[in-house]
C-alpha cells in the first residue's frame, strides 16, 4: 500500500506519485525506469533518481531520512474528490491524501471511508451549519446526502427507532483536531429534530403544549443539555500550545429516549479524569481553565460582587499566582467576556438560582485567591502565614465561609492519623504548606466540577419512562506528546489507548469474525492490534498503572522518580512496547535533551511517548489530609458542605474518596467501554489540519500521521478487500420486498429468497454477482451497492407513489391550488438550495428570487379570487419566475464551485511553495556560513510574505459568496458557532468593501492574482537555487572538513601513544612539553575546523601535524638518549670488571692503553647524549660499547695465554707425576669420555640496552647502517642502534609500550612497530564475517550484520552504540564482556 515497485519500459511517462518528507506525496511522471532504479520528474520541475528496492528493505542506521517511494497515480475525475473512499479506483496513502486534500480546498471537510467519518478542521467558519441546513439531513436515508456530522447524527437516530439499540458515536482525533465542535454539533442537531419529531407528533395529536417534558415555547430537556455545554467548557477546557480551546476532561453525554420513541426524555452527562493539576500549574504558554479568565473580565465589567476581592487592580490576571505563571492571559480567538455570559446563561439552563450562582462565583474565587497565600518559617522550626499574604486568606475564609484561624493552621501543620485513633502531628515547613494549599485547590476545584455535572444530571435526568434507550457522544481529549509527558498524559494516553482498542475491534476483528462465521471468503488482511500495550499499562498485578497503585500502599517509603522507574524496568524492560530511557539510550526527549533516569518510554498506536516520573505517587493517592477535610466540612457554605461531606457519616463516599485516581479511573475506563461494545457504535475521526491553526492550509505530513496512526488507513484497506455492507436476510427481505419474485410468498428460508430477490431482472441489469455474497445468515454486499439497491427500488415504486399522491392531492383541492403549491415548494427548494450552497447573497439570484417572491404573492392571490383565467395565467407566470430561480441558483453554484476549484489549484501552490520555504529555512539552519544563513533566511521569508498576500487575498475573495449564510448562522446553532459566524460576518464586510474599492474586473483580478502568485513561486524557485550553490559549497566544506578531521585524529593517536608520564618521572620535561605544544595545536585546529574557509583550516592542520612530529621527534630522541645512558653505565661497569681483573692477573700494563681508549669513548658517548643528533649519538654510543668490548677481547687473549703457559708446565709436572705414578699403586683420576673442559675464566660483555621509552616504536630512517662490530670479536659481542620512530603510521593504541620503569636488559634489536593499518589488515582477514568467527561471535552473526555494514562500523562504536548491539543480540554478560575486548582490540573508543 505504500510503495510499487514493479515498474518497466512501458510504463515510462505515466504518472506517478512520489514521497517527500515534507510535502508527504508530489505528483510526477515517470521519466525512465531499468536496473532496479527509476526516474520521476515532479510537476515543478525537480528530478528524483530511485531506487525501487530500497523501500522494501529494513531500516538502516545510517539513513538520514526514508528512501523515496513511488505509487501509481490515477487522476479523479471530479474537483471534488470522492465522498466515500472506498470508491476510490486506486487505494494507496497517496491517492487516500489527495482526496482529502481536493476536498479540504473545496471546502468539502467531511469524507466517508464505511462506517468513520473523516473530519478536518478547517479553523474557519464555513456555511453548511444552521437550522436549514439540519432541515435538509433530517429524514434522509443514509447515503443520499454528502458527508457531514449531521448525517451521522442522523443515521444514529433513525438507527435507534428502527433497531431499538443504544447508539452511540465517538469522536476521537489529537488536540485541536476539532472533536469539542463536533460534539457540539451533533448535539445540536439530535436536539431539533427530537423536537421537531416531538412536535409534529403534538401536533398530530392536536396538543398544544407537553413538548418534550416543557410547556409552551420553553426550551426541551435536549436544549437544556446544549446550552449547558459552555458551563462545562469554562470549567473543563484551557488553552493549551495545540488547541485554544482543549477539554481536559472527558465527556460522555448522553440523550435518552423512551423505547420506540423519537422524542428526547432525559439526559446524563459522564465526566472523566478532570485535569487538577492545570488548576495550580501550567505550561509556558497555556493558560489555567477558562472560568478564571472570565471571571476576571466579569469583575471588569462590575458583574462580580465585591466579596469576591476581585476589584480595581486586582482584576487582572497578572496579579494572581495560579493565572501569571505562564505568560498567557488573552486568546485572539476567545472572548472571556462573551464566554462569561454564554455561562450564565448556561446556569440558568440548568435552572440553577442567582443565590447559588453567587455561591459557585466564589468558591471559584476562593480557589483563585489560595494560590496567592503564601508561608515563612518562624523560629521554632514551625511555619506560619506570610503577613504579605494576609489579605488573600482573608477572602478564602470568607469566601468558603470558614475560620480563618483553624484554616491557616491546618495548611501549616501535618496530622497523620495511626490504627488506633493516634494523631500524630508534625510541622509542615514553607514548601510543604504550600503542597498543601496547592492540594487544597486542586480538591475544591475537582469536586466542584464534579458538583456542577452532578447537578447538571439532577436536570437532565427526569425521564420516567420505565425502559430507556440512548443516543450517546463520547468528546475526549486525543493522544498528547507534549514538552514534557507526566501523570496526567499517562491517564490521556490509556484512553486513547482503549479506545482505539475498541475502534480495532470493531471495525477489524468483528469484520474477520463475521467473515468467518458467516463463510465467506475474502482477502484476509493483517489486522493491527494494541492489546499488548493496553496490558502493559492496566493488566494485573504488574501493569505500570497496578505497580502505580502498589507503591501508594507503601506509605512513606514508596518509590517516585528514578526508583519508580527502575521498577518499571525491571517488570517491562523486555516488553516490546516498552523502552527503557537514561542518558546513554538512544531516546530524546521532545525539548531535544537526553531521557534521563526517571524517564520511560511507551509505543503507543499513535507512536512512542517518552514519559517523565515527577510526583506519580502522590498525584496516584490524590489524598486531602483529614484535618483539612474536617476543617473544610465545617462551612456554611452549602455548596462547600455537600462537596465536602463531614467524614464518619457516609461510609461508601468516604471508601471512594480514598480509591487511587489510577483504581477509580480504570473503573469509569472499563464501564465506557462496555457501553460503547454494547452500543452500535460508529466514528468520527478529527483530523487537525496544521499546526498554526490557520483556514485553508494543509500540512499534509501531518495530516497522513495522523490517518496512519489512528487507523483510518488499515480500515481503508480492510474494507476494501472484503464487503462493508451486511444485512440479515429478514431484514433484506422486509425491506426489499419490492424485489420478491412471483410466488415468493412459498419460499420458508429467507436465504433462498434473498437470493432470489437479488436475481430480480432489475437488479440483476445493476448488480453484478461479484458484488456481493451470500452467507449463512446475512447478505454482504461492496460498497454503494445497498445505495444502488435502494435507487432500484424507488424507482419500481415511483409509478405507484405518483399514483397515491395524484389520488390524494385530488382530495385536497383543485388543480390550480395544486399548481401554485407545487410551483411553491418548487420556489421554496430552489431558496434552500441557495442558502446551503451560499450563493444566496450574490446580487441576481436575489434579484431572481425577489421576482420569484412577487410572482408568488400574485398567483397566490389569483388563486384565492376564484378569477380563473387570472389564474392561469398567474400561475404560468409563477412556473416561469420559479424556473428561472432555479436555473439562477443553478448558475450561481456552478460559478462559485468554479472559484473554489480555481482558489483550490492556487491554495494548493501556496501550501506547496510554504512547505518549500520551511524546507530552505531548515537548510538554512543547517548551512556553516552566517551570511549564507541570513541570505536564504531572508530570500525564504520574502518568498513567504509573498505567499501570505495571496493566501489573504484568495481567502479574502472567498468570503463575498458566503455573506447571507453568515449573518443567518450569527443567529442559529450553539452559542460557539454563533460566534464564529458572527466574526466571519464582520470579516466578510470588511472584505467585501476592500473588493468594492478596487475597480478591477473579475477576469483583471484573476489575472492579477495569477501574476502575484507566479512571482511568489518564482521567490520559491530562485531560493532553491540559492539554496542548491549553497549546498554544494557546504558538501564541499564538509568533504573537506572529514579529510582534515581524520588528519587530525591520526596525530592525536599517534601522540597519545607517547609516554608523557614516563618521561616525566625520569625528569625529561622536553617531552612533556612538545606534547602539550602539539595538544594545543591540534586543539587549535579543531577549533578552525568550524571556520568556513578551508585554507585557514589547512594551515592550522598543517601546524598540529608538524606539531605532533615534533613531539615525536622529541620523544624519539629523548628515549634514545635514555636508551644511551642506560648502556654507557653498563658499558662502564663492564670497563670496570675489566680493570679489576686485569690488575688481579698483573695485566695492567697490557691493558692500559686500550683502558684508557675505552673510557675515552665512554666520557664522548656521554658528551653526545646533550646533541640533538641522534645518528652522532648511535654512533658515539656504538664506538664506546665496541671499545669496552675490545677491552674484554684483549683480556681474553691475555689470559688464554698465561692459561697456556700454566698449562704448560703444569702438564710437564703432570707427566713428571705419571712417570713416578706408574710404578706406585695409587689410583688414576680422569675426565668421562667426551667431555670438553668448562672454560676457567669469561670476559663480561657489555649487555646493550635498546629501550623504546617513547613508546611510539622504532624505524628504519633512523641509524640505518649502524656500525658493524670490530673484527674478531667474540659472536656474542652485539651492536647497539638506538630506538627510532615511524613517523607516518601512528601505532595502535593497543601495542605494548615499554617504560624505562621496567627496563629489560637485552640483546639490541631493531623493534618491529605495528601501524594501525597493519592491525586493521589483521583483524578484517577477508572482512567482517572473518572478524565474527575468529572472535566466536558465529551465534549472533545475523544480528551483528543487521546493525553494523563493515568493520569501519565497529571501529566507530561508542559505548552506547555497543551495549544497543548487545541488547539486541541478546548477549549474556561473559559474551558481553569478550565482545567489548574485541571491539577496544580492533580499535574503538570504549571502556572496559
Amino acid at each position: 500500500m505504500n510503495h510499487h515497485s514493479r515498474w518497466s519500459t512501458t510504463d515510462v511517462g505515466g504518472l506517478c506519485w512520489v514521497s517527500d518528507p515534507a510535502q508527504a506525496y508530489m505528483e510526477a511522471s515517470l521519466t525512465a525506469v531499468g536496473e532496479g532504479r527509476a526516474t520521476a520528474k515532479t510537476t515543478d520541475g525537480r528530478e528524483f533518481d530511485i531506487d525501487l528496492k530500497a523501500p522494501l528493505l529494513p531500516p538502516s542506521r545510517k539513513q538520514k531520512e526514508p528512501p523515496r517511494r513511488l505509487l501509481q497515480r490515477v487522476p479523479l475525475t471530479t474537483n471534488n474528490g470522492v465522498e466515500n473512499m472506498d470508491n476510490l479506483a486506486v487505494l494507496h496513502e497517496a491517492s487516500i491524501l489527495d482526496n482529502i486534500q481536493r476536498r479540504f480546498r473545496m471546502d468539502l471537510i467531511y469524507t466517508n471511508t464505511g462506517p468513520i467519518l473523516i473530519a478536518m478542521n478547517p479553523f474557519k467558519w464555513l456555511p453548511i451549519y444552521g437550522d436549514d441546513v439540519i432541515s435538509r439531513f433530517h429524514g434522509r436515508p443514509y447515503g443520499s446526502m454528502p458527508p457531514h456530522v449531521y448525517q451521522e447524527a442522523e443515521d444514529s437516530f433513525v438507527q435507534l427507532q428502527k433497531y431499538r439499540k443504544n447508539q452511540a458515536i465517538v469522536i476521537c482525533g489529537e488536540s485541536g483536531a476539532g472533536k469539542t465542535e463536533s460534539t457540539k454539533l451533533m448535539l445540536h442537531y439530535l436536539a431539533v429534530v427530537s423536537k421537531r419529531t416531538s412536535e409534529r407528533e403534538a401536533k398530530r395529536r392536536s396538543v398544544g403544549s407537553d413538548i418534550d417534558g416543557h410547556h409552551g415555547n420553553q426550551p426541551t430537556i435536549a436544549e437544556r443539555i446544549v446550552n449547558s455545554n459552555p458551563l462545562l467548557e469554562s470549567y473543563g477546557n484551557a488553552k493549551t500550545l495545540r488547541n485554544d480551546n482543549s477539554s481536559r476532561f472527558g465527556k460522555f453525554t448522553r440523550f435518552d429516549f423512551g423505547m420506540g420513541s423519537a422524542v428526547i426524555n432525559g439526559g446524563h452527562i459522564e465526566n472523566l479524569l478532570l485535569e487538577k493539576v492545570r488548576v495550580v500549574e501550567q505550561g509556558q504558554g497555556e493558560r489555567n481553565y477558562h472560568v478564571f479568565y472570565q471571571l476576571v473580565e466579569a469583575a471588569k465589567q462590575n458583574m462580580l460582587d465585591s466579596i469576591t476581592g476581585i476589584t480595581g487592580s486586582m482584576a487582572n490576571c497578572d496579579k494572581h499566582t495560579y493565572t501569571n505563571g505562564s505568560g498567557c492571559i488573552m486568546v485572539d480567538s476567545i472572548d472571556d467576556r462573551e464566554e462569561y455570559n454564554a455561562m450564565v446563561g448556561a446556569l440558568d439552563a440548568i435552572s440553577v438560582k442567582p443565590e447559588d450562582r453567587k455561591l459557585i462565583f466564589n468558591i471559584t474565587c476562593a480557589v483563585y485567591w489560595l494560590g496567592d497565600i503564601d508561608f515563612e518559617p518562624t523560629t521554632n522550626d514551625a511555619t506560619k502565614l506570610a503577613s504579605s499574604t494576609q489579605g488573600a486568606m482573608d477572602y478564602v475564609a470568607k469566601l468558603l465561609q470558614l475560620d480563618k484561624k483553624k484554616l491557616s493552621d491546618a495548611l501549616c501543620v501535618r496530622v497523620r492519623e495511626v490504627p488506633g485513633g493516634e494523631k500524630v502531628v508534625s510541622n509542615n515547613n514553607p514548601k510543604e504548606a504550600r503542597h498543601l494549599r496547592d492540594a487544597l485547590a486542586k480538591s475544591i476545584y475537582s469536586r466542584l466540577f464534579d458538583w456542577l455535572v452532578h447537578r447538571c444530571n439532577q436536570t437532565f435526568d427526569v425521564s420516567s419512562a420505565p425502559e430507556n434507550q440512548y443516543i450517546g457522544i463520547l468528546d475526549i481529549f486525543g493522544f498528547e506528546d507534549m514538552m514534557e509527558n507526566t501523570f496526567e498524559q499517562v491517564f490521556i494516553n490509556t484512553t486513547n489507548e482503549q479506545l482505539q482498542k475498541v475502534f480495532n475491534d470493531i471495525i477489524f476483528k468483528a469484520e474477520a469474525e463475521e467473515y468467518s462465521r458467516e463463510q465467506i471468503e475474502w482477502d484476509k488482511t493483517a489486522f493491527p492490534d494494541n492489546t499488548p500495550c493496553i496490558e502493559l499499562l492496566t493488566k494485573r498485578p504488574h501493569g505500570l498503572l497496578r505497580i502505580l497503585d502498589a507503591e501508594c500502599l507503601r506509605g512513606m517509603s514508596a518509590s517516585d522518580g528514578a526508583n519508580l522507574a527502575a521498577k518499571f524496568n525491571r517488570a517491562h524492560g523486555n516488553n516490546n512496547f516498552y523502552e527503557i530511557c537514561g542518558p546513554a539510550s538512544v531516546w530524546r526527549r521532545n525539548n531535544g535533551e537526553r531521557t534521563r533516569e526517571e524517564d520511560f518510554l511507551i509505543r503507543h498506536f499513535a507512536g512512542p511517548i517518552v514519559y517523565t516520573i515527577s510526583m506519580f505517587v502522590d498525584k496516584n493517592r490524590d489524598a486531602l489530609f483529614g484535618h483539612v477535610h474536617d476543617i473544610v466540612s465545617m462551612s456554611n457554605c452549602p455548596i462547600v458542605s455537600d462537596i465536602f461531606p463531614k467524614r464518619g457519616v457516609d461510609e461508601a463516599a468516604e471508601q471512594a474518596s480514598k480509591q487511587t485516581v489510577a483504581n477509580k479511573y480504570l473503573g469509569q475506563l472499563n464501564t465506557l467501554v462496555n457501553d460503547l461494545r454494547q452500543s452500535s457504535t460508529r466514528f468520527v475521526r478529527c483530523i487537525k489540519t496544521n499546526n498554526e491553526k490557520l483556514p485553508a492550509k494543509l500540512d499534509k505530513p501531518l495530516v497522513l500521521r495522523q490517518l496512519i496512526c489512528s487507523g483510518v488507513m488499515a480500515a481503508l484497506e480492510v474494507r476494501r478487500a472484503g464487503f462493508p455492507t451486511r444485512i440479515p436476510f429478514r431484514d433484506f427481505v422486509r425491506e426489499f420486498r419490492a424485489f420478491t419474485p412471483r410466488g415468493g410468498r412459498h419460499y420458508t428460508d429467507d436465504k433462498e429468497l434473498a437470493a432470489k430477490m437479488m436475481q430480480h431482472p432489475h437488479v440483476a441489469q445493476k448488480v453484478k454477482s461479484s458484488t456481493y455474497r451470500l452467507g449463512v445468515s446475512k447478505l454482504f454486499l461492496q460498497a454503494e451497492i445497498l445505495y444502488e439497491l435502494e435507487s432500484i427500488k424507488n424507482n419500481m415504486l415511483y409509478p405507484f407513489v405518483r399514483r397515491l399522491q395524484r389520488w390524494w392531492v385530488k382530495l385536497q383541492g383543485s388543480i390550480l391550488q395544486r399548481k401554485f403549491k407545487r410551483c411553491s415548494a418548487d420556489l421554496s427548494e430552489a431558496m434552500t438550495e441557495a442558502s446551503i450552497k451560499a450563493v444566496s447573497a450574490v446580487a441576481y439570484v436575489i434579484e431572481s428570487i425577489a421576482v420569484g417572491e412577487r410572482a408568488k404573492e400574485k398567483a397566490s392571490v389569483a388563486v384565492s379570487s376564484s378569477a380563473t383565467p387570472v389564474a392561469v395565467e398567474a400561475i404560468v407566470e409563477f412556473r416561469k419566475a420559479v424556473d428561472h430561480v432555479k436555473k439562477i441558483v443553478a448558475a450561481a453554484v456552478a460559478q462559485k464551485e468554479e472559484a473554489y476549484r480555481i482558489r483550490a489549484v492556487l491554495l494548493s501552490e501556496i501550501d506547496s511553495g510554504n512547505e518549500r520555504c520551511s524546507a530552505l529555512i531548515e537548510v538554512a539552519n543547517s548551512l556553516y556560513d552566517p551570511k549564507d544563513v541570513e541570505i536564504l533566511r531572508t530570500h525564504a521569508k520574502d518568498a513567504e510574505k509573498a505567499l501570505a498576500a495571496c493566501r489573504t487575498e484568495l481567502m479574502t475573495v472567498a468570503t463575498q459568496w458566503e455573506t447571507a449564510t453568515l449573518r443567518l448562522s450569527s443567529e442559529q446553532g450553539p452559542h460557539t458557532l454563533r460566534r464564529a459566524g458572527t466574526k466571519a460576518s464582520l470579516d466578510n464586510q470588511r472584505s467585501s468593501r476592500e473588493l468594492d474599492a478596487s475597480a478591477m474586473t473579475p477576469e483583471e483580478a484573476n489575472a492579477a492574482r495569477r501574476k502575484r502568485l507566479d512571482h511568489a513561486m518564482t521567490l520559491v524557485r530562485e531560493a532553491e537555487t540559492k539554496s542548491q550553490v549553497m549546498l554544494e559549497r557546504k558538501r564541499a566544506m564538509d568533504e573537506a572538513r572529514a579529510e582534515f578531521q581524520g588528519s587530525l585524529d591520526l596525530a592525536s593517536e599517534r601522540l597519545s601513544a607517547i609516554q608523557v608520564d614516563v618521561f616525566i618521572i625520569s625528569g625529561i620535561k622536553t617531552v612533556s612539553n612538545a606534547v602539550a605544544l602539539a595538544r594545543e595545536a591540534i586543539f587549535a585546529a579543531q577549533k578552525a575546523l568550524q571556520a568556513i574557509d578551508p585554507e585557514p583550516v589547512k594551515m592550522a592542520v598543517e601546524e598540529a601535524t608538524q606539531a605532533v612530529e615534533n613531539a615525536l621527534a622529541t620523544a624519539q630522541h629523548e628515549a634514545a638518549r635514555v636508551a644511551a645512558m642506560v648502556t654507557l653505565d653498563e658499558s662502564e661497569k663492564t670497563l670496570v670488571e675489566i680493570e679489576y681483573s686485569a690488575q688481579e692477573q698483573g695485566f695492567s700494563e697490557s691493558l692500559k692503553n686500550v683502558i684508557l681508549i675505552a673510557q675515552e669513548a665512554i666520557a664522548t658517548a656521554r658528551q653526545a647524549c646533550s646533541y640533538p643528533d641522534v645518528h652522532v649519538l648511535t654512533n658515539s654510543t656504538q664506538r664506546a660499547v665496541d671499545a669496552v668490548n675490545g677491552c674484554g677481547e684483549l683480556l681474553e687473549r691475555e689470559t688464554a695465554r698465561k692459561r697456556a703457559a700454566e698449562k704448560a708446565k703444569f702438564d710437564k709436572l703432570l707427566g713428571i707425576w705419571d712417570a713416578r705414578a706408574s710404578s706406585s699403586s695409587v689410583p688414576r683420576f680422569a675426565r668421562k669420555d667426551g667431555a670438553q673442559p668448562k672454560p676457567l675464566f669469561r670476559v663480561p660483555r657489555v649487555k646493550v640496552v635498546n629501550e623504546d621509552v617513547s613508546g611510539v616504536g622504532s624505524s628504519s630512517d633512523v641509524a640505518a647502517n649502524p656500525p658493524s662490530p670490530p673484527q674478531g670479536t667474540s659472536p656474542e659481542a652485539t651492536t647497539f642502534t638506538s630506538p627510532t620512530i615511524v613517523p607516518i603510521k601512528a601505532p595502535h593504541p593497543t601495542n605494548t609500550q615499554l617504560s624505562p620503569t621496567g627496563m629489560k636488559k637485552t640483546v639490541m634489536e631493531t623493534p618491529v612497530v605495528s601501524t594501525s593499518a597493519d592491525i586493521g589488515n589483521k583483524a578484517d582477514g577477508k572482512g567482517l564475517d572473518t572478524w565474527i568467527d575468529a572472535n566466536s561471535f558465529s551465534k549472533y552473526s545475523t544480528q551483528i550484520k543487521n546493525l553494523v555494514d563493515d568493520l569501519d562500523d565497529l571501529r566507530e562504536i561508542e559505548d552506547a552504540d555497543a551495549d544497543e548491539v548487545i541488547k539486541e543480540c541478546g548477549m549474556a554478560k561473559i559474551p558481553a564482556r569478550r565482545f567489548k575486548k574485541a571491539l577496544i582490540e580492533l580499535g574503538a573508543r570504549i571502556s572496559k
